[in-house]
């Protein structure tokens, strides 16, 4: 698709989804389910949700660092699957299956918390919307895909706020289709892309479901 702004700063999370929901009006009052990926992500996430009258769910995925350079990732971790980039070959084997381990930990923690012991939707067969807030590298959403595909989804419909050219290419090779706002051939740092980027923390993500759920009732 084409970038629906470009030069334009986006105000907040909420003003990326309301933009986002335009884009993807064929679902709504579909039997489609929304998937925010935490915690940024779910609130653009819950903003399509609402506009679009879908279910929300989220997708808890965590980054795995590079042991010497602190800020660089060589990876992400989602519930069942793992996402290692090609430069953690000359990385300890027993160092990236100990980081797997605590990421795992920690996605059953938000899992359990996010879900409050409720059943996740079913998306077999189902129309998924995956969103994330900025999509800069390609490691934490291709991880999100490869859990999603396991579950059979219709489709999966990628939907970000801003992308980076060279992570869209490689989401689009995995995502039946794919939304942004924003496509970005050298990114900057993502809160460079808003007015408003305010951190988003545990507690906003499980009122935000809470919320969603509450609006819907029950699922379709």
């Amino acid at each position: 698709m084409q970038p629906v702004v470009s030069n334009t700063l986006l105000q907040d999370r909420q003003e990326a989804g309301h933009l986002l929901s335009k884009a993807l009006t064929a679902f709504k009052n579909s039997n489609a389910v929304v998937v925010g990926i935490p915690h940024g992500g779910v609130c653009v996430a819950s903003v399509i949700a609402t506009q679009l009258s879908l279910p929300l769910e989220a997708m808890p995925c965590r980054k795995i660092k590079h042991p010497a350079k602190n800020n660089q990732y060589i990876g992400s971790v989602s519930e069942d699957e793992v996402y290692i980039h090609d430069c953690s070959r000359t990385i300890p084997q027993d160092y990236i299956h100990h980081q797997i381990v605590l990421a795992r930990n920690i996605i059953i923690h938000e899992t359990e918390m996010f879900n409050g012991g409720r059943q996740r939707a079913d998306v077999r067969s189902r129309p998924v919307i995956l969103v994330d807030d900025v999509l800069i590298f390609s490691d934490t959403m291709m991880a999100c895909l490869r859990s999603l595909r396991k579950q059979n989804p219709l489709k999966i419909v990628v939907a970000v706020a801003v992308a980076s050219a060279e992570a869209a290419h490689m989401v689009s090779l995995q995502a039946d289709e794919v939304q942004y706002l924003r496509l970005e051939g050298s990114p900057s740092p993502a809160r460079e892309y808003f007015v408003d980027f305010t951190r988003v923390d545990e507690r906003k993500v499980r009122n935000l479901l809470e919320a969603s759920r509450n609006a819907i009732g029950m699922y379709q």
